[in-house]
């Protein structure tokens, strides 16, 4: 019977999105009305300080469907910051988060539903290549979850923000309040029997991605800080490394003074070294202070967004 099912809550952050807006309200529309086991649904849009008409087209759309609520912050907090604004104001058992560009297929919507009922609380969506994406974000994105497999942070490969949660699971993920967020690394904190379901990732048709390099870069750091002090390790270990090298250099040129009576000269090779080694300190220092700088922010205990209005 249908009083049986379980009601879905879709959280979709928006930020300067007016030119997919319709289209996107569409499309989910179109798909969740197919959806036979569900009972209510709501779609929680979340206006990410958006510069453009994103808020009036939103408010627009809410004047013909009351499925809709509107979560407008006051600032742009970021993407991790807008889907934990979503996350924790949807108002039902199952909640799904999706990017406005639906390049995330939507239609799977409905096999994460059914996972859901078969008792996974978390189920990911995983896309089968990144075809669609640049030279330089798919390297980039390669090089990233090598680098945190090396660190031993727990990840699932191509898995973005398309993932259904439980509101059970939502509710432990409140507990986890850092500032510093990288919502791939703490779901996987929370529960460790998941599911996931494989698509094929379509490219943006309306509007234009507003990831830049930068942010990539940006959540790469957040989720190699918040997961692992492993870097830090090998910086004492790669010191004391050098530090054993170089005696060993000094070793062998004392002897090779004392038994040949040879004299090392060359300013290019002491140059080299000087630079190689600040070179090498310099890099130290920024990952020192990387997690310096975050430390600094978290003890800050800045809210990690702040909601002008909702409108239900």
């Amino acid at each position: 019977m249908k009083s049986e099912f379980k009601n879905l809550s879709i959280v979709i952050p928006c930020f300067n999105e007016e030119e997919v807006l319709q289209h996107t309200y569409t499309e989910l529309k179109n798909i969740i009305s197919g959806i036979s086991n569900i009972n209510k649904y709501q779609f929680v849009f979340v206006n990410n300080g958006s510069t453009d008409k994103t808020l009036d087209v939103l408010i627009n759309l809410k004047t013909n469907d009351n499925n809709i609520k509107i979560l407008d912050l006051r600032n742009n907090y970021g993407y991790q910051g807008s889907i934990t604004a979503g996350l924790y104001n949807a108002d039902y058992e199952m909640i799904i988060s999706i990017d406005a560009d639906l390049q995330d297929d939507p239609n799977k919507i409905q096999e994460m539903i059914n996972h859901y009922y078969d008792g996974f609380e978390m189920v990911l969506g995983v896309r089968k290549n990144r075809a669609v994406d640049s030279f330089f974000k798919r390297f980039f994105t390669l090089g990233f979850y090598n680098f945190l497999s090396i660190l031993g942070v727990k990840t699932v490969y191509n898995h973005g923000d398309f993932r259904l949660l439980s509101n059970r699971l939502v509710e432990d993920l409140k507990i986890y309040n850092e500032k510093n967020r990288y919502l791939r690394g703490i779901i996987l904190k929370l529960e460790n029997k998941f599911k996931c379901v494989y698509y094929d990732r379509k490219k943006r048709t309306r509007g234009k991605s507003k990831f830049r390099p930068l942010d990539l870069i940006n959540l790469a750091l957040d989720g190699i800080t918040s997961f692992s002090v492993l870097p830090i390790k090998l910086i004492f270990i790669s010191g004391i490394l050098m530090f054993i090298l170089s005696l060993i250099l000094l070793s062998v040129l004392v002897f090779a003074y004392f038994k040949s009576s040879i004299i090392v000269e060359g300013w290019t090779s002491t140059i080299f070294l000087i630079l190689f080694f600040g070179g090498i300190q310099n890099i130290y220092m920024g990952i020192l202070g990387e997690y310096i700088s975050k430390t600094y922010i978290e003890t800050k205990s800045r809210p990690i967004y702040q909601i002008r209005k909702i409108y239900e």
